[in-house]
């Protein structure tokens, strides 16, 4: 198996390289272990790892590793050195395994260099400009003369070598110079620089046999054919080696099959196993099974990651086997224990019966020495009497072994009398059979007697001793259990936390809006906030779209909410579901989470947002001032959520895709509606009538806007101290009293009907000055500006009860058409009024101060209105139709001649609009059946794909649905048991936003930190009793901090497994 690079990785390896990291900076730089570093390289949404292993390969990486937590001392001096420069070249070191990487220096530093060599037990270094070492991580000294060490110079010099092709006088000569038994193979690898693998390649390639004897079968001469399919070997060897240091070459992993049993060692299944890896697929694997990747550099990091995982997986095996070992010794500890009690107690027993069976030898002996101690005769004396009466054949004196008298104790010598009877009449019934048979010895123990005590004494004594035995034998039994069960916890425990990972996770991209807070509402839409006021001011400045909408909530702390609309949405307004969702991240994330304040957030658009402060004030960083009417939202609660995404592989995105239409529409719907279907009973005139109210309405609140007293509503918006009551409240007042009766009207509405727009440069109403021009048609309208800043006109707002009308009614062509006309009328008029006739000029006196400067303004603020919407304008305000009526009386009048014109205009149109689509359903109905014949025979593919997938539990999505889809569209809470996930993602939310999600938890205001929070969440998802292996290996995966980061703080986690959870784990402690 290939363990390391060779002179052609290394040159393959630094062209990848340099694609991929010259211009980027070193972002930091991490040790593995002793020989593996890991430098990571950053720039804007992007992360190259490059991992460098002295002596043995580098690459870049799509895998994480376990990092040291305290760098070493060269470590610590390469990011003091490199940290945050950028990285200006990369290259090999002539054809030697060596790459220079350069860095640039700063405005009061110089340049840096990183030399890592990859041959012998390589080495790691870090010069300056100059290439003067200043750390190194092998101090070494190659020659006599030349010392690698902090201070010396690296002899660049001696390593700058040009590759050197082969010619023919250098091929015969290296050929010429084989031994006898050298084949080719082995002289060519020698002689020449090529690798092995190279060089078995260009023999197969010149049609030779690699183990041909060179001295004897290979013909040197200058014209042979071998000779000249050699050179032409090498000479397509040197084409290939060009090209890999000047494009980027693909990679080859090179496979061994092996097959393994399996636990039914009835089935073989075969493994794949990497053996070596090739930028260039040589000729020798044409015929052995290989993988191929895009280029060498993902081939390498394959090979090594799939090599280390083994690797890892070996040592956790090994600990386990240990940790097994150490539970088995211990399990053995205790069984020796409990067999030892229990072997006491038949002892105990056997020696108590053998004094009872051989009761009057016992006593005899117990009397005589009890007798001879009682006469104080000597103990050395004893014993020789002893030694005398066994020669003589005394059977007291036999039965006497040893004397223990310091003890007051005699060993005796006892038999079993009655096993000795019964072998005698088994030997009297078979007697004939045994005669030739030697008897067998009697069976003799050795027991101690205490000669102050009787021979029923002693007995009694070895059966109490036998019945402790038993009572200890039953508690050991009862501990044993207990100590094998905490034994067992223990050493899993240890196991648990010295265990090593088995397989080397995949470093996933991170989204975009994973920088910031964010969730997915109940609709698909996308929500995010910034995490502190730079963050705020970033979403703001660059993520805010104009068919986007900013929330916020006039509280200390509270976020800067914005709600992303779904790009084909097509200007339609975001639902309130999803506004009130975002009112609550914004609510939650403020003051009022840790005070339990139950208050309301509010809405705007993005051109009610702005940075300019009025005159005399500072906005601070993450700081706006909001323009115009709030939108204020539903009182919120304080009930958050966290819980688990999950990725799904785009072949299992169909099976959630039609929830998430489904969600989308009934959304749409209820925005529509707005719980206003009581109203879908009324007549048309009734609706009419509303609109003409609605006319009127605005009429007046446009001439209050115009008057010369009106004052602008800004609220500026301050991420750490937000205005207060009596601001807002004025901000109200003001609206109040232009919109009280609208507000009466349509107290749900959630659009204004006409947004006031560039508030920026409105900071009073009388900079207007309507009442000077208003008659005039040659002068700018004074309406409100597109806050587009392309300046393209906008349509008339159309508010949520105009929209139902026209839905009932069917009239949404006939506004289209009424635009239409109005605007080529206004074409056809516009050659008179651009007539030669010069236009009058009114001069303002000269002693009214700032006249000038105020129409000036007006010119500028409304130079991008056209004409159709000048006029437009100026009829809705009614500036140039006269007096406008006064009184009740007048204003009815006013209201039914306008409710008049408006129901003549919508059936004239109507039965235009009619005849209209008749004449263009006819032609639709001859352009499909034209295509129906051209699509028949597609559409029978497509169902008959259709079907195949549906009987694999795929859903196949129609072209729409492909076209529409987003990367939101590839994240679900509810993963089925048949889908491809790749990875989980964790998201803290409200919780309406979350509620449907497989994994999820509820939270509330309480004490608890984020890491005990995390830990609380994921014990309830271990114990889900439907929670897949898959899902919850997905979810281990997470990287700690990952979670610890989007989690809330203070909090309390409630779910309905809790206490579950809680108990099987406090059990476990016990």
């Amino acid at each position: 198996m290939k363990q390391r690079f060779n002179a052609l990785d290394v040159r393959a390896t630094v062209s990848n390289l340099k694609e991929r990291l010259i211009g980027i900076r070193l972002q930091n730089v991490y040790d593995v272990n002793a020989k593996t570093f890991l430098f990571k390289f950053a720039k804007p949404d992007d992360k190259e790892l490059v991992l460098v292993e002295s002596g043995t390969r580098i690459h870049t990486t799509q895998f994480s590793r376990e990092k040291s937590i305290t760098p070493t001392p060269f470590c610590a001096k390469i990011r003091k050195h490199l940290r945050t420069r950028r990285l200006t070249n990369v290259r090999q070191l002539g054809v030697d395994r060596i790459v220079d990487f350069e860095f640039a220096g700063g405005e009061k530093s110089i340049g840096y260099h990183i030399i890592c060599e990859f041959y012998a037990s390589g080495n790691i270094i870090l010069t300056d400009h100059e290439y003067r070492i200043l750390a190194l991580l092998r101090a070494v000294q190659p020659t006599e003369t030349l010392k690698m060490a902090v201070g010396e110079i690296y002899n660049i010099q001696s390593v700058l070598n040009d590759f050197q092709k082969v010619e023919a006088e250098q091929l015969r000569n290296a050929l010429s110079a084989a031994g006898p038994k050298d084949n080719l193979k082995k002289i060519l690898n020698i002689k020449f620089e090529y690798g092995p693998a190279m060089i078995e390649h260009i023999i197969l390639e010149s049609e030779l046999d690699p183990n041909m004897k060179v001295a004897s079968d290979f013909d040197t001469s200058e014209n042979s054919p071998m000779m000249q399919a050699l050179l032409e070997g090498f000479k397509k060897a040197d084409d290939m080696i060009e090209s890999t240091g000047n494009s980027v070459p693909k990679g080859y992993i090179i496979l061994q099959n092996d097959t393994r049993q399996t636990k039914n060692e009835k089935e073989e299944e075969e493994m794949e196993i990497y053996d070596e890896f090739h930028p260039h697929l040589y000729k020798q694997f044409s015929n052995r099974k290989f993988k191929e990747f895009s280029t060498f550099d993902q081939a390498v990091d394959e090979f090594f990651s799939s090599i280390e995982a083994q690797k890892l997986e070996l040592k956790t095996r090994r600990q386990e086997e240990a940790a097994l070992k150490k539970l088995e010794a211990v399990k053995l500890e205790q069984e020796k224990r409990v067999e030892s009690l229990l072997n006491q107690q038949l002892t105990n027993t056997r020696k108590a019966q053998l004094i009872e069976l051989n009761l009057q030898f016992v006593d005899a002996a117990i009397t005589i020495i009890r007798n001879a101690v009682a006469s104080q005769m000597d103990w050395q004396d004893l014993n020789d009497l002893v030694k005398e009466e066994k020669r003589r054949g005394n059977p007291i004196a036999l039965i006497i072994d040893t004397l223990k008298l310091e003890t007051n104790q005699v060993t005796l010598l006892l038999t079993d009398p009655e096993e000795h009877e019964e072998s005698e009449s088994d030997d009297e019934e078979e007697e004939e059979e045994e005669e030739e048979k030697e008897e067998k010895p009697k069976e003799i123990f050795k027991i101690d007697v205490d000669i102050g005590l009787t021979a029923f004494a002693n007995a009694r004594k070895y059966y109490e001793q036998k019945k402790t035995t038993a009572s200890k034998h039953e508690k050991t039994i009862e501990a044993s259990t207990k100590a094998l069960k905490s034994a067992e916890r223990k050493i899993r425990k240890d196991l648990k936390e010295t265990k090593i990972t088995a397989t080397i996770n995949k470093i996933r991209k991170p989204f975009w809006f994973e920088k910031f807070q964010w969730f997915i509402s109940t609709e698909g839409y996308l929500v995010i906030a910034g995490r502190d006021m730079q963050q705020n001011e970033m979403l703001v400045r660059r993520y805010l779209s104009k068919d986007d909408v900013y929330v916020h909530a006039d509280l200390h702390g509270a976020a800067s909410v914005i709600v992303k609309n779904k790009p084909q949405a097509n200007g339609q307004p975001i639902s309130p579901s999803t506004l009130y969702q975002a009112g609550i991240m914004s609510v939650c994330q403020s003051k009022a989470w840790d005070s339990k304040i139950v208050t309301s957030a509010y809405w705007v658009y993005p051109d009610q947002v702005s940075k300019s402060a009025p005159s005399g004030e500072y906005l601070t960083t993450g700081s706006f001032m909001i323009r115009g009417k709030k939108n204020f939202l539903p009182p919120v609660q304080l009930v958050y959520g966290f819980g688990y995404l999950f990725k799904l592989d785009e072949s299992s995105i169909g099976n959630h895709i039609k929830n998430h239409v489904q969600n989308t529409n009934d959304a749409a719907e209820d925005a529509a509606d707005n719980d206003d279907s009581s109203e879908s009973d009324q007549s048309a005139e009734k609706m009419n009538t509303e609109v003409v109210d609605r006319h009127i309405e605005s009429i007046e609140e446009d001439k209050k806007i115009d008057s010369v007293t009106a004052q602008e509503s800004t609220t500026p918006v301050n991420e750490k101290s937000q205005t207060e009551e009596d601001d807002t409240s004025d901000d109200d007042d003001d609206d109040s009293s232009s919109s009280s009766e609208d507000e009466g009207a349509f107290p749900d509405t959630k659009l204004q009907s006409l947004p006031v727009t560039n508030h920026e440069s409105m900071p009073n109403a009388d900079k207007y000055a309507l009442d000077e021009y208003g008659n005039d048609s040659d002068d700018q309208y004074p309406g409100t500006p597109d806050s587009d800043s392309k300046g393209q006109a906008r349509r008339k707002f159309i508010t949520a009860k105009e929209r139902r009308l026209m839905k009932k009614e069917n009239v949404t062509e006939i506004t289209d058409e009424i635009r239409q006309k109005q605007k080529q009328q206004n074409n056809n008029s516009k050659p008179k009024q651009q007539a030669p006739a010069k236009p009058k000029v009114v001069t303002p006196p000269s002693s009214t101060r700032g006249r000038k400067g105020k129409a000036k303004k007006i010119k500028e603020k409304y130079a991008d209105q056209d004409e159709d919407e000048r006029q437009l304008r100026m009829e809705l305000l009614g500036s140039n139709k006269g007096p406008q009526p006064k009184g009740k009386k007048a204003k009815r009048e006013a209201k039914a001649k306008i409710e008049k014109e408006v129901l003549e205009r919508q059936r004239a149109e109507a039965k235009k609009a009619a005849e209209q689509q008749a004449q263009l359903a006819k032609v639709d109905e001859d352009k499909e059946n034209a295509e129906l014949l051209e699509v028949g025979a597609d559409e029978k593919d497509t169902e008959a794909i259709r079907q195949m997938l549906k009987e694999e539990n795929i859903t196949m999505l129609e072209a729409d649905e492909i076209a529409n889809l987003s990367t939101l569209d590839s994240l679900t809470g509810t993963p089925l048991p048949e889908d491809i996930i790749h990875f989980a993602i964790p998201v803290c939310a409200p919780y309406p936003a979350i509620q449907k999600y497989k994994y999820k938890v509820k939270l509330t205001p309480g004490s608890l930190k984020r890491g005990k929070a995390v830990k609380q969440a994921e014990s309830v998802f271990f114990h889900l009793p439907d929670a897949t292996p898959r899902e919850k290996e997905l979810i281990k995966g997470v990287p700690d901090m990952e979670s610890i980061n989007t989690m809330m703080s203070k909090v309390k986690v409630s779910a309905p497994n809790l206490e579950a959870s809680k108990r099987k784990k406090g059990s476990g402690r016990k």
